[in-house]
């Protein structure tokens, strides 16, 4: 006797404001049906026509106008916000920028396996030990303000789970590549930390 053919069905929804895309996978198999959702954090489309890429300032500590933040591997479904955020941090404080097999290996560093993420203060331990991009980070600490701190851990409306930033000079957050007001951030605040480089 042949088996009933199995249906599989998958919707997306994408954000293009934030870049989340949400999908969620129906297979339909016999008499029963398995539903699988999934959130992907990708870039965010800009209104901007410009595409062109500008290099990153070489004096550590510049601010970075009009540089091209790093949006690392966040489109292969794993939850890499915490790297990303300390390798835009480390992109802003000395200009030096991580690739995304550096990223990826801080991530499993700090105890990342897969899709599973791990604490952000996981991800800042690892940065100081085991460094990321050939730079370590000397101390870090949790700040007293949002304003004070490198790096944000945020409650985002229509994000499950948290997500972390980086704060860059001149009170803005890079969220998903692009810089966002510090002042007008549509998000709570859940964790705040002070990041130092080595030679920054």
């Amino acid at each position: 006797m042949a088996s009933a053919p199995s249906k599989t069905t998958i919707v997306k929804t994408v954000n293009n404001n934030t870049g989340i895309t949400k999908s969620t996978t129906t297979v339909v198999s016999g008499g029963s049906s398995t539903v699988t959702k999934a959130t992907t954090i990708g870039k965010p489309k800009t209104t901007s026509a410009s595409t062109s890429v500008s290099t990153p300032a070489t004096a550590p500590g510049a601010v970075l106008a009009d540089v091209r933040w790093i949006v690392g591997p966040n489109d292969t479904g794993w939850t890499m916000c915490g790297p990303v955020a300390v390798a835009n941090h480390l992109l802003s404080a000395t200009g030096i920028e991580a690739s995304n097999a550096e990223m990826e290996c801080l991530y499993r560093t700090a105890g990342g396996i897969g899709d599973t993420g791990a604490p952000l203060e996981f991800f800042l331990a690892a940065a100081h030990h085991a460094g990321l991009a050939g730079c370590r980070l000397s101390t870090y600490q949790r700040a007293e303000r949002p304003e004070d701190a490198g790096v944000l851990l945020l409650s985002v409306p229509g994000l499950t789970g948290a997500h972390a930033a980086a704060v860059i000079p001149g009170g803005r957050v890079v969220l998903w590549g692009a810089e966002v007001a510090l002042a007008g951030l549509d998000a709570h605040v859940l964790d705040a930390w002070t990041l130092a480089w080595h030679d920054a």
